[in-house]
């Protein structure tokens, strides 16, 4: 889901500013710049949010794989431990 949600917002991110782009080449002066900031600074920023949102769902996935490795080691630690004091 994470590496979805990255490519979604980082295709929202390059069509806005393709759009953007693609308005802007007619006349570019400030005037048209300042026509197309309201709808184009929204959707960049949405898409930039996606994007961070998808990162940060692969790394709390990395994180959650990271934990379970550890408590199983730490369980053979403990179990380790266990047998040894019993012999």
């Amino acid at each position: 889901m994470g590496r979805f949600l990255e490519f979604l917002g980082g295709a929202i991110v390059i069509g806005t500013l393709v759009l953007l782009a693609m308005t802007l080449v007619p006349s570019p002066d400030v005037k048209s710049l300042v026509a197309v900031l309201p709808w184009a600074f929204p959707a960049v920023a949405g898409g930039l949010l996606l994007v961070a949102f998808g990162a940060m769902l692969d790394h709390l996935a990395a994180i959650r794989s990271a934990a379970d490795r550890q408590a199983d080691i730490f369980q053979q630690l403990l179990e380790r431990r266990n047998s040894a004091k019993k012999e």
